[in-house]
């Protein structure tokens, strides 16, 4: 499950015919992401709890003084 996005995992747990309760995880910074992911799973007797959180994993890169996109001059 690690590394899945929230929905596939959900879907491939209640196929199996287990209850499932996501949690987000979310960093004291709060900063946005773009990429949900699993980073971890628990079971309890009635359920299985999925933790997630989004990762930023489009990186922009930033313009040049003489507008290259590569950033040196």
């Amino acid at each position: 499950m690690l590394g899945l996005d929230p929905e596939t995992a959900v879907k491939r747990l209640e196929t199996a015919g287990k209850p499932v309760r996501l949690v987000e995880v979310r960093s004291k910074k709060g900063g946005k992401g773009n990429d949900r992911r699993i980073i971890k799973t628990t079971e309890t007797e009635s359920e299985t709890v999925v933790y997630w959180s989004a990762f930023k994993t489009e990186v922009t890169t930033p313009q040049s003084p003489d507008g290259d996109s590569d950033g040196l001059t």
